[in-house]
This record gives C-alpha cells, structure tokens and sequence, in this order.
C-alpha cells in the first residue's frame, strides 16, 4: 500500500487502510464473505467487508460466532497473490475500531509522533495475527482473536513511544549538558582574565594552574621554589580566595573569557 494524499496532507496509516477497504468494497465485485454456516446470529448469505465489520459489532452476535468469522478471516490470508492480500487488508480493515481508540489516546500522548505509531501498530497487528494464524488450529477461545490482535497493536505502540520520549528526553539532556559545559568560562582563560584586571599576579596565577589545573603536587613545587610545602598552601590559598571574591562581586566577569578563548 502507498501513501497518498487528501487535500495536500498524508493519509495516515490506519486512514490508508480505511481507504483500502473501501475499495474492496465498491469495486465491481466486492470482496465478500460466506458466513451462514458459522453459527447462530449470522445471515445465510454473503457479506462485503463493511457488512460484515457492522454486523460483528453488534451484540446480537455470539461470542462464538465472532471467532467463527475471525478464524475463516485468518485462514483467508494465506493465500499468495492479489486474493491473500485482498484479505490481508480486509482483516485490518475489521479490526479499524480498535485500532483507532488506540492511535486516538496515542495522539493525545504523542501527537508528534501519530504517523509513526499508526505504523508500529499496524505492523504489530500483522506480526501477532501471523502468529495466531499458525496456532488457529488448536485455539479454543477464537472469539477473543480481534481483541488479542489489538492489544498487540497496542503493546508495540507503547513500546515504541516508551523508546522515542526516552531517545527525545536524553537528546535533550546531552544538549543541556553541551550547551552547560560551553557556557562554563574555561579556568585557565579566567586566570588570565584575572592578571589582566589585576586580581592575581602572574606567580599567583600560576601556583594556582600549576597544582589545580595540571594536578602537581603542592609539596613537589614548593621544592622546586626552595619553600615550605606549608607556605605555598597559603599563598595558594589566599589566591583563590581573591580569585573566588572577584568573580562574586562581579569585577571579574567570566563572560568576557569567551573573547579570550577566541582570540587564542
């Protein structure tokens, strides 16, 4: 089936399938079925697909008879060619109901994403009815068939919207993140920004990248400079404690470090 268009906007999914049925419909032999013999409640004749979708609708029809009609349904889409796909269509067309109160509460959660679940349903809803198909055999309650189709095509539209909000909500997390550590002013700019506004000396500005930023050892510098590990410390100390009072008071300005940045 190919999408196609009403008024310049997309078919939905479950839209296209409703157009596919109608066509089935109206065509000059509808597609029709025989359901006399499948129980009681049920006319001796023959059914096109709306008929037949309005009758199983309504609770004159048994429960039994309605598995009746489902099993013949699942039967009727084995066959290869233009007939089995016809009856393909025609069961997800039977089922459009159930599918709609489905994408109609998936709307109102994820209206962004109504198309695509529309697709995940209908592609949960052939997957389970393959499977039910194989075991139509042996079932002994067909009649719960259109419901446990729909619930499959319910539990891969939540799957899918559990997947895409979760994708979306770390997306957005990670450009948070981004956008917090590119908005975060760079430490060894601000340092340089705070020699060139006269908050730190070189030598304190550069006790503080030594043993901060690249991680030397307060003890192994304080060798190197022929001092005390113990007066380093507060030299180092009283830096950042200028360093730290600058930024609040808002005479350092670590916005202006991006231009810093830039210009390196």
């Amino acid at each position: 089936m190919n999408f196609r268009t009403i008024s310049d906007r997309p078919v939905e999914p479950l839209q296209l399938v409703e157009l596919e049925m109608q066509r089935l419909v109206e065509r000059p032999v509808p597609l029709a079925l025989y359901v006399g013999d499948l129980g009681e409640g049920l006319p001796d004749s023959w059914l096109d697909m709306a008929a037949l979708r309005a009758l199983l609708l309504h609770p004159s029809v048994g429960f039994q008879a309605r598995g009746a009609v489902w099993l013949r349904l699942l039967h009727l889409t084995r066959p290869d060619g233009q007939a089995g796909e016809d009856w393909r269509v025609a069961t997800c067309g039977m089922a459009l109901p159930g599918l709609w109160r489905i994408a109609g509460r998936m709307r109102r959660e994820v209206p962004e994403l109504a198309v695509e679940v529309q697709q995940v349903m209908l592609a949960g809803f052939w997957e389970a009815l393959i499977s039910l198909r194989e075991r139509a055999h042996a079932m002994t309650a067909p009649g719960t068939i259109p419901a446990s189709l729909c619930w499959s095509a319910d539990r891969a539209a939540r799957t899918f919207r559990n997947q895409e909000t979760g994708h979306i909500r770390r997306t957005a997390e990670l450009g948070e993140q981004e956008t917090q550590q590119a908005a975060a002013p760079n430490p060894e700019a601000v340092l340089e920004l705070a020699i060139g506004q006269g908050v730190l000396s070189r030598d304190a500005a550069e006790l503080i990248a030594r043993t901060r930023l690249e991680g030397m050892p307060v003890r192994v510098l304080a060798e190197q400079r022929g001092c005390t590990p113990e007066s380093l410390g507060m030299k180092r100390r009283r830096a950042e404690v200028k360093l730290a009072e600058a930024i609040r008071s808002g005479r350092l300005d670590c916005t202006a470090t991006v231009d810093l940045m830039i210009e390196r």
